[in-house]
């Protein structure tokens, strides 16, 4: 049996949070499945949590939106283009709705794989984090499935085995 795209967003889904924890993963918030953003498309899954920010310990509430952008197999440069697509069109929907809390966004990659062929393993550790508060914009995660089930492993600070110096 293939393990596919659809199963792993029905294992991330259906899961408690608890669940997810205890194997790698954290999600907050209201957690939304194959959400449609007009014409930017249809995104695996997203979360919405509005809190207070604890970095800036603001009265205010903030809205964290974050895209999961699931692959079965490798997550590279085109998932992550793919979710800065449907990032730009909740920010046009919120925008047209003059929508009045502050946002921040996360981007949430997950595949089999993180493409070390190409300089994207780089990437969530270049681009800066939001500077106004202390959460990184983009996280990659890999998964792994076997008979104890899914875990989920994240993946940061990626370097050559043999860097030359």
């Amino acid at each position: 049996m293939d393990f596919l795209e659809k199963d792993l967003e029905e294992i991330i889904y259906t899961s408690s949070r608890e669940q997810l924890e205890k194997k790698g993963l954290y999600i907050t918030g209201k957690l939304y499945r194959q959400l449609r953003i007009g014409n930017y498309g249809i995104a695996d899954l997203v979360s919405m949590d509005r809190s207070k920010h604890p970095a800036l310990k603001k009265i205010d509430p903030i809205l964290t939106i974050t895209i999961y952008e699931l692959k079965k197999d490798n997550i590279g440069i085109s998932a992550f283009l793919q979710a800065i697509g449907y990032m730009k069109g909740i920010k046009r929907y919120l925008e047209k709705r003059n929508f009045s809390f502050d946002v921040e966004f996360e981007i949430v990659l997950i595949g089999n794989k993180l493409d070390t062929r190409s300089t994207f393993s780089y990437l969530s550790d270049l681009i800066p984090c939001n500077f106004y508060f202390a959460t990184d914009f983009l996280r990659c995660y890999t998964y792994s499935y076997s008979i104890d089930g899914i875990e989920f492993n994240y993946e940061d600070d990626y370097k050559l085995k043999d860097e030359g110096f």
